[in-house]
């Protein structure tokens, strides 16, 4: 039995606060693209499957933008994200359009979340896995049925959108289930468990079905060891796999030895690249990576594993805004497909946009060091901020699962796919959102209060 949702937040406030969030689109003169932003168009438009993004994401786009016009994407993932912003802080006690308008206007400046959302990419949703699993666990007493409904349509849609949001919403339940069980005990641990692993068990079966019918793989990320692979033999334990292996396997990899190692992104993307060319992309080479990375696993566990926490490492400190930014004409990119499927004036607002231009990631850059020094800041308070709110249950919870959410983040891009900067700066805007929502809290409930918010 929940409570009634109390100390509603206007509807006009959680609207201005979407605006809000997309100030870079409306910056630019245009919503902000990548590379893979063409991929995610195209997959719904021209009704293919992609062998390494999922179609989930280009789904919500197509939902959004109708090939009428880009600009609905970054305002709906602004509003999103704005009203799973109200919803947290009337569960952190400061419901109201003040508090949300003061909160955004921060988010707005001090991190890179409008850079996030104002972007055609499903990054944008890695926080909101962590915020909308929080939601579930901890805040369903301060929501209502409907907004329960919501937030769980939104957490799941937010899982489904990215192979790695599946292991990590997995890993924040288990998380969550054992803050629960050190508040409450089992009971607890299992109401808030199952809540918070329904979205990613619903996800994860959506994805297996899709590959299922479209690949002919019962697996949520059928190719998944083609990245793994790539990275292994930029890291070196693979590339001395083949010299052990190459004469009794045949793999077709072994021919390009002479060329290895390399670059992970170059063997992936380049079109002259190893993968695109003599192993015949993605799809073709999956079965020979599996291989090669089950004997590298065998060979050189302990490196492999050492590897893997030098490159999480890596990548949990890369927290700077902009990366990705660059001009993206042409393929890679969604240029060919605005010029062909959509009307004139979009493509026209594209080329004008500064990006096109060459002109934005400087502005970014700008931002970056700020947005990096802040993070780094709100991270070493989260820990302070769950000691200081610690009566506070929903708070604690938050603060805990914002620090494994990092945590798991950064091995889930860094160890297996490599250090990027964007990968991490996905979530480094919660590095800053939960500690100040944290510590504003506006009083600490009683005891009694929290127990029984926890049992309803």
């Amino acid at each position: 039995m929940t409570t009634e949702a109390a100390g509603r937040t206007p509807a006009w406030a959680i609207a201005l606060c979407g605006l809000l969030l997309a100030w870079p689109a409306a910056w630019n003169g245009y919503p902000l693209v990548f590379a893979d932003s063409g991929t995610y168009l195209g997959q719904a438009i021209e009704r293919y499957l992609g062998w390494d993004r999922p179609a989930s994401y280009s789904l919500v786009l197509h939902a959004l933008h109708w090939q009428v016009t880009l600009w609905t994407v970054p305002l709906g993932q602004g509003l999103v994200a704005a009203h799973l912003l109200a919803l947290l802080l009337r569960v952190l006690d400061r419901p109201g359009a003040a508090p949300l308008l003061a909160t955004t206007a921060l988010l707005a400046v001090a991190t890179g979340l409008p850079w996030l959302a104002a972007q055609l990419m499903p990054d944008v949703f890695t926080g909101l896995v962590i915020l909308g699993l929080w939601l579930l666990g901890f805040g369903r007493a301060r929501l209502s049925r409907l907004e329960q409904a919501w937030v769980g349509l939104v957490a799941c849609g937010a899982v489904v959108v990215h192979f790695a949001h599946v292991p990590m919403a997995l890993g924040l339940a288990l998380a969550g289930g054992g803050v629960a069980w050190m508040q409450g005990g089992r009971a607890a641990a299992w109401a808030a468990g199952w809540r918070m692993a329904a979205p990613a068990v619903l996800a994860a079966a959506a994805l297996v079905a899709v590959n299922a019918a479209g690949h002919g793989r019962l697996a949520f990320s059928p190719f998944g060891a083609v990245f793994v692979a790539a990275r292994q033999i930029e890291d070196g334990p693979a590339v001395r796999t083949l010299d052990r292996h190459c004469a009794a396997t045949g793999w077709r990899v072994c021919a390009l030895r002479d060329r290895l190692p390399m670059f992970a992104n170059d063997f992936l993307w380049l079109p002259e690249g190893p993968l695109r060319g003599e192993l015949g992309g993605g799809k073709a080479w999956a079965a020979e990576a599996s291989a090669l990375v089950a004997a590298t696993l065998r060979d050189e566990p302990a490196t492999v594993a050492a590897n893997g926490l030098r490159n999480a490492t890596r990548q949990m400190v890369m927290l700077e805004t902009g990366d990705g930014l660059e001009a993206w004409r042409g393929a890679p990119g969604p240029e060919p497909l605005i010029e062909r499927y959509f009307p004139a004036g979009e493509l026209a607002a594209f080329r004008a946009a500064r990006q096109a231009r060459g002109l934005l990631l400087a502005d970014a850059q700008r931002f970056a060091p700020w947005h990096a020094l802040l993070a780094w800041a709100g991270l070493l308070v989260l820990p302070l901020a769950a000691l200081a709110r610690r009566r506070h249950r929903a708070a604690v919870a938050l603060c805990v699962l914002v620090l494994a959410g990092a945590a798991g983040n950064a091995v889930l891009t860094g160890a297996l796919s490599g250090p990027h900067v964007r990968y991490q700066a996905r979530i480094a805007w919660l590095f800053v959102l939960t500690p100040v929502a944290v510590l504003a809290l506006a009083r600490v409930p009683r005891l009694r209060e929290v127990e029984d918010a926890a049992r309803a």
